[in-house]
């Protein structure tokens, strides 16, 4: 199954992991100190289960992927994610303040 995109909204497979799905930023322009961060909770206002950074940001676009250890901490369920800017470690601002993101059963 992989990815599946509806708007901001996310959608993956239980236990996907190792398949690439870019997303791309329009109306920034990122320098080489800058990174986008992905943060996914239980809720808008839950625990954050996983914060990931991208750094490698080439014409706006960054790759999301997930490991096998990554893609272990979301069982089947539905959270939220967010997506920041950061320049030189510093937060810049956001650019997706919440969104869905969905884990399905495969069976």
């Amino acid at each position: 199954m992989a990815w599946t995109v509806m708007g901001n909204d996310l959608q993956m497979a239980e236990g996907d992991y190792g398949v690439q799905l870019p997303i791309t930023i329009s109306g920034m322009e990122f320098a080489t100190g800058d990174c986008i961060k992905l943060t996914i909770k239980t809720a808008k206002n839950g625990e954050v289960i996983l914060e990931k950074a991208f750094s490698n940001i080439q014409q706006g676009t960054i790759n999301l992927e997930f490991t096998a250890e990554e893609t272990a901490l979301f069982p089947v369920g539905a959270y939220v994610y967010r997506l920041d800017a950061y320049q030189d470690g510093n937060y810049l601002n956001n650019i997706i303040p919440s969104a869905s993101f969905k884990v399905v059963d495969v069976a």
